[in-house]
């Protein structure tokens, strides 16, 4: 018999699990927003994918734009908007799909640790809505159904996908044997760029070598700083369940360490303009708006308050991601002005 409590999974037997808050209200479905929409045995697949919790899913997309956006600029011939949009919208699915299978991958190796944060106490798997062998099989599930959209894009962007997707997988081991998970996550994120590049069909080597790399490394300095305020609301939590993170390793000076890398990421996309050739457009728009943008964010973001740190974590993508943009596209539009 289907169970509401546990989103159409029989509740795990008494004693199985540990309830480690015993004091906070028991599991009970959605009963507003998508998820209330959907039959209840559907609600904890759709969890996994985080299908409410839209944040994720611009930190797995707004890369891939931002790289598309780039490489457009790099083209040798000016490349139609109508082709960049194409690659965007096919682009949309296998994010969804990707970070679905990341975030569901994440939560079965996590279901320990995710029984022991508050935050994370009723992720499906930790609370035995869907067992480790359904989730293993919807982790390989998503991934088979994201390969066809794959046929879209040049061949070499399979592998470049391939490695995307297992340094996903490594990620998620991190934080049992590194304070410095975040950096991991930062290359398969920024991975996205060499995908967009290989995308538009041009080499990653020659000369555009250098401004390719530094945008890449931009984008690993970002992943770096977001998910680790994005981890400060659960930084009391992660220390007694053993969870390591940078949240934890700086969390007297996360400020500091983030102003320090986000002037590394402001230099480093100023690096890739000037070794790109890029105009005085992609300075204004993407260098300067990035700056403003993530000293704005570092300023505001409350530390103490994890809704500070969780809204933040969305509403950064806009307007970082509108700084990267801004330039780029200026950069973009260039090639159509006689």
């Amino acid at each position: 018999m289907e169970s509401p409590k546990t989103g159409g999974q029989p509740a795990p037997m008494q004693g199985e699990h540990i309830n480690f808050f015993p004091n906070l209200p028991a599991y009970s479905d959605p009963t507003t927003g998508v998820l209330s929409k959907l039959p209840s045995s559907w609600i904890p697949y759709a969890q996994l994918m985080r299908v409410d919790r839209p944040g994720g899913l611009y930190a797995f997309y707004f890369p891939y734009l931002i790289g598309i956006t780039y490489a457009a600029c790099i083209a040798p011939t000016t490349l139609e908007p109508l082709t960049l949009l194409a690659m965007a919208a096919v682009l949309l699915p296998v994010n969804i799909l990707l970070r679905g299978a990341a975030c569901t991958w994440n939560d079965t190796l996590d279901q320990d640790f995710d029984r022991r944060v508050e935050r994370c106490r009723h992720r499906p798997v930790a609370r035995g809505a869907v067992s480790t062998r359904q989730a293993l099989i919807f982790t390989f599930a998503q991934l088979a159904a994201g390969y066809p959209l794959l046929s879209f894009f040049p061949a070499p962007c399979v592998w470049h996908m391939v490695i995307m997707v297992l340094l996903f997988f490594i990620y998620a081991f991190m934080k049992r044997v590194t304070y410095y998970p975040q950096v991991v996550l930062g290359f398969p994120f920024a991975w996205a760029i060499l995908f967009s590049v290989a995308a538009m069909e041009l080499p990653v080597q020659g000369e555009y070598a250098a401004p390719t790399m530094a945008i890449y490394a931009a984008n690993v300095v970002w992943t770096i700083i977001y998910d680790t305020i994005y981890a400060h609301q659960d930084i009391a939590d992660d220390e007694k369940a053993g969870v390591k993170g940078m949240a934890l390793r700086f969390k007297n000076s996360t400020k500091l360490l983030a102003s320090i890398l986000a002037t590394l990421q402001v230099a480093l996309l100023a690096l890739c303009g000037i070794w790109a050739g890029f105009g005085v457009i992609y300075f204004v728009g993407t260098v300067c708006g990035v700056a403003a943008a993530m000293g704005y964010y570092i300023y505001d973001v409350d530390l103490t308050k994890p809704e500070s740190c969780g809204a933040w974590f969305g509403a950064q993508f806009w307007i970082v991601g509108a700084g990267f943009m801004a330039g780029l596209t200026g950069q973009y539009m260039l090639n159509f002005v006689p």
